[in-house]
């Protein structure tokens, strides 16, 4: 489980190039959400209520592939095709793809990297939420917000991240192994099992 073979590292540049446009997309998408919400004074929640997107190439790659490092690489690589695309944060991004790979690896690595299932992929869009949210305080200086300006940045990132990097991550790849598109990695192997439970 730990070596890595030609096709794990063809899968985390497809991955990164998918999930680094969708980035990209998800960034402009919340520059229009804060224009929206300006008025009701609600523009610093703009990116909350899609930053879970911003977790899903590490766990896309974690589920997937299920090797230690897998979530981590794939989310800083991802991250680094977004800054060379034009995302006009620079730089700091690549950072906060570390930062974010890291909270989402430890999910998996929680369960020892033999787990798979809901539970790695909830942890880690809690992990990622924490890690993000720590993060965002040493960025952004959340420590100058009211705590329940801060509490609700949180939480919903929370909800965000649960719902993005881990249920639609989830339904996707679950899918995507049913078709067949991924039959050369381990997460064929949870569909072959569902399948032979069906038949008996």
């Amino acid at each position: 489980m730990t070596k890595w073979a030609l096709k794990d590292v063809i899968m985390v540049g497809i991955a990164s190039l998918i999930f680094g446009v969708i980035y990209l997309g998800a960034v402009h998408f919340g520059l229009l959400l804060g224009t929206l919400l300006t008025p009701f004074g609600l523009s610093v929640l703009a990116n909350e209520f899609i930053f879970g997107v911003w977790f899903m190439a590490a766990a896309f790659a974690g589920y997937v592939l299920r090797k230690p490092g897998a979530a981590t690489i794939t989310e800083m690589i991802a991250a680094l095709l977004e800054v060379f695309m034009g995302n006009f944060y620079g730089p700091i991004i690549f950072i906060s793809g570390f930062v974010q790979g890291i909270g989402t690896e430890a999910g998996f690595a929680l369960g020892r990297y033999r787990r798979y299932g809901w539970f790695p992929l909830v942890t880690g869009a809690v992990g990622a939420t924490i890690t993000s949210f720590l993060w965002g305080i040493l960025r952004s200086n959340f420590v100058d917000l009211q705590w329940q300006l801060l509490l609700a940045i949180f939480l919903i990132r929370l909800l965000s991240s649960l719902f993005f990097s881990a249920f639609l991550v989830k339904i996707v790849c679950d899918h995507l192994a049913r078709m067949g598109v991924l039959n050369s990695y381990p997460i064929a192997n949870d569909q072959t099992i569902t399948v032979q439970r069906e038949i008996v």
